[in-house]
């Protein structure tokens, strides 16, 4: 039996199986080109086995050079990715990985030890992320890895032929993403929340873009205005030549910064500051123009304000020292070329200082800026009415005909200013006084002009107030003498250069002596003995009084304790008072203090006002006098007939004396009006119920007529002058005898 056929049923096994085997490597590309057919033909089929494996092997020797090769290419591809690179396998292990991924996960693991290591914990984005990728679902997310911002993808590879399941981790650092989309919301917010208005336009100068604030300054929103040029704003009030420079600066230096008035949606202007900036490309092309806005009304308005109050008076809106100045200085250059003159008249308020100190300088501001407002109303369009400071006005009179113009207009002033002024349920009472003087006449600049006026002011004020006086060249030397005692004054009190007179008020009737009125009088070294017609007026000017008058009280209630203690019996002792000093702070209270430390009681002193201090505040002098009144305080109106009371207001008044003034005592019996007059305020007391004193008897002829209408109660000369202490003592006891 030969080989074949010992083993045919071997062979025919065999060859089944090789040929399924040829079956199945047909599928391979076995490269029959390097088989020719004769070699094909005689090979058997285990032939063809071996050459076809020998042909496998060598294909497959090729391929793994080719995947090596082609897994160096991704490897180095994945490595140049700028993300962090993951390949991971159905359990979670790493089977991939790039060098940043290495770096950013595994820098504590050698290269060797990444493969196979498990990776859930880097799938950290959010809570149970790492799950969610073993149960195959895509998805992306942000997470934060050493303080770093990465965006998450991760992606499942799908198998084939059975081949384990894969999923692909790509983390891509997003931080320089995520702050510039901080800084842009950043942007955002100050672009929409600046005070400035933005518009942004493109390089054809076409706008773009526009903020909030440049709606609010402008009225016009960004749908207004898209694709419409800037020009659309302009407000008429710039000529070609403005904008020409604008665009040759923008041109040139790539800016341009100014200020613009523009018209707003509604028709009206806004001043604005802008600051416009030219934006170019790499290539040097205009891509933008971009313009800043700020809204400069409100700053505008200030300017104006602060240049207003510059020149004029805060308070009532009057010119000032400044201004007034100014225009006094053109128009007496007018005056000089015209051969014109030039009135002014400087105006003094009477009696605003008492009002000022006792109500308050709410009521004082007011009361100017209605006195301000009643010197303006009687000035011309042309007159310059300005307010020097304090209370004192000033009034610049163009193209004077005469200085009579002046008087007549310094008058109308005068008469205006008499009238009460109703404030805060107060009627007030001022008057003024006014100085005039003329260009060229008085001075022939500004300076000697305000001063001459200002001299002619107080010649009124000497003269008791409430009038006016033209200056002339005697009146500068008055000014002197009263600037003299002023400061002479300033020092008399520490120097101790005052001292009281006494004058008996005498009672006709019962024959005694039933009171003294204090006196000041001043013995200046430098001055010598200066009279109280000088002196007052100056010391309540100056506000001096106040300290003086005090010492008057503390001095003459002293005395007249003194004398009480020695037996002189006085019913009381009457000292005059100021506006200054009854208005001033606490002044009831300082008196009932005086009275109480030297032990006496109200009753044995008397004040003595004059009707003009009465009427500057009616209401608050009632509440003062009241209170004096209810500890037993005497009250006496002094100079009763020579202000402008009314009946109705002393009716009201708590009052116990009417004083008769010398004016009208002085030429009794002869004067008719006087007699009538004295008889009048006899009667006009007896109704009251109350005293009457007539001032100034000097010879008997007065004193009878005074008798038979009433009165019996006097002071004057023709009993005894004013005399000082020790001598009114001889005098009463001589009298008391």
């Amino acid at each position: 039996m030969d080989y074949e056929e010992k083993y045919a049923e071997s062979i025919t096994y065999i060859r089944a199986k090789i040929d399924q085997l040829l079956k199945l490597m047909g599928t391979l590309p076995l490269r029959p080109e390097e088989l020719d057919d004769h070699t094909l033909i005689e090979l058997d089929p285990i032939g063809i086995v071996a050459q076809s494996f020998s042909q496998v092997l060598q294909h497959l020797h090729e391929t793994n050079e080719q995947l090596a090769s082609a897994k160096d290419e991704i490897r180095t591809i994945l490595d140049a990715i700028n993300a962090a690179v993951v390949v991971i396998d159905d359990q979670g292990r790493v089977e991939e990985y790039n060098r940043l991924a290495h770096t950013l996960f595994f820098k504590q693991l050698e290269s060797e030890q990444i493969i196979g290591h498990v990776a859930r914990e880097i799938c950290t984005c959010e809570e149970g992320i790492g799950e969610k990728v073993l149960k195959s679902l895509n998805l992306s997310c942000e997470t934060v890895i050493d303080g770093r911002d990465f965006m998450v993808n991760a992606t499942h590879l799908e198998s084939k032929g059975g081949a384990p399941r894969r999923t692909v981790l790509l983390y891509t650092e997003i931080t320089a993403q995520k702050q510039a989309e901080e800084s842009l919301r950043l942007y955002e917010k100050v672009f929409d929340n600046t005070a400035e208005g933005i518009l942004i336009t493109d390089g054809e100068a076409k706008i773009v873009e526009t903020n909030s604030a440049f709606t609010r300054i402008t009225g016009y929103s960004l749908a207004d205005l898209i694709g419409q040029r800037p020009s659309l704003l302009k407000s008429g009030r710039h000529d070609s030549e403005f904008y020409a420079s604008h665009w040759k600066s923008l041109e040139e230096s790539g800016t341009w910064k100014g200020e613009i008035i523009d018209r707003h949606k509604n028709g009206s202007l806004v001043p604005l500051l802008q600051t416009i900036s030219k934006i170019t490309d790499w290539q040097g092309q205009t891509t933008n123009y971009i313009s800043i806005l700020t809204d400069i009304t409100s700053l505008k308005e200030t300017q104006t304000r602060l240049d207003f109050l510059a020149h004029h008076d805060a308070l009532t809106e009057l010119p000032n020292r400044l201004l007034f100045h100014d225009r006094l200085d053109h128009a007496i250059e007018r005056a000089e070329r015209n051969d014109n003159k030039i009135g002014l008249l400087f105006i003094d308020l009477d009696r605003f200082k008492i009002i000022n100190d006792s109500l308050g300088h709410d009521v004082g501001d007011t009361l100017l800026q209605q006195v301000a407002r009643q010197i303006s109303s009687l000035s011309r369009k042309s007159d310059t009415v300005a307010r020097l400071g304090g209370d004192e006005f000033v009034i610049l009179i163009e193209n004077v005909t005469s200085d009579t113009a002046c008087t007549t207009f310094a008058n109308k002033i005068v008469h205006a200013l008499k009238q009460p002024f109703d404030i805060d349920e107060h009627q007030l009472h001022i008057g003024c006084s006014i100085g005039i003087s003329i260009y060229p006449d008085d001075g022939e600049d500004s300076v000697t002009l305000i001063k001459n006026a200002d001299t002619a002011m107080y010649k009124v004020k000497e003269s008791g107030r409430d009038g006016y006086h033209k200056y002339s060249s005697e009146l500068s030397e008055s000014a002197v003498e009263r600037l003299t005692i002023e400061n002479a004054l300033r020092h008399a009190l520490e120097r101790q250069e005052f001292h009281l007179h006494y004058q008996p008020l005498i009672d006709c009737e019962r024959q005694h002596v039933f009171g003294a009125e204090a006196l000041l009088r001043w013995q200046c070294p430098l001055l010598g003995n200066v009279s109280p017609m000088k002196f007052i007026p100056i010391a309540e000017e100056s506000s001096l009084i106040i300290p003086i008058g005090y010492w008057v009280f503390e001095e003459s209630i002293r005395q007249y304790k003194s004398w009480r203690d020695s037996g002189i019996e006085l019913d009381y002792i009457s000292i005059n008072v100021s506006g200054a000093q009854l208005y001033h702070f606490n002044f009831a209270e300082t008196l009932i203090a005086l009275m109480l430390k030297h032990g006496l009681t109200g009753d044995q002193i008397q004040i003595e006002i004059t009707e003009n201090i009465m009427m500057n505040d009616i209401d608050t002098c009632i509440s003062i006098l009241d209170q004096l009144r209810s500890e037993g305080f005497r009250v006496a109106i002094d100079d009763f007939g020579t202000g402008y009371s009314s009946l109705s207001y002393l009716r009201r008044l708590p009052i116990d004396m009417l004083k008769i003034d010398r004016s009208f005592v002085m030429h009794l019996p002869d004067n008719n009006n006087d007699c009538m007059i004295a008889t009048a305020v006899v009667s006009l007391a007896k109704s009251l119920k109350l005293e009457t004193v007539a001032e100034g008897i000097e010879d008997e002829r007065q004193l009878d007529f005074l008798h038979d209408i009433g009165c019996n109660r006097f002071q004057g000369f023709h009993f005894s002058r004013p005399t000082d202490a020790e001598a009114f003592e001889q005098y009463w006891h001589r009298y008391a005898r």
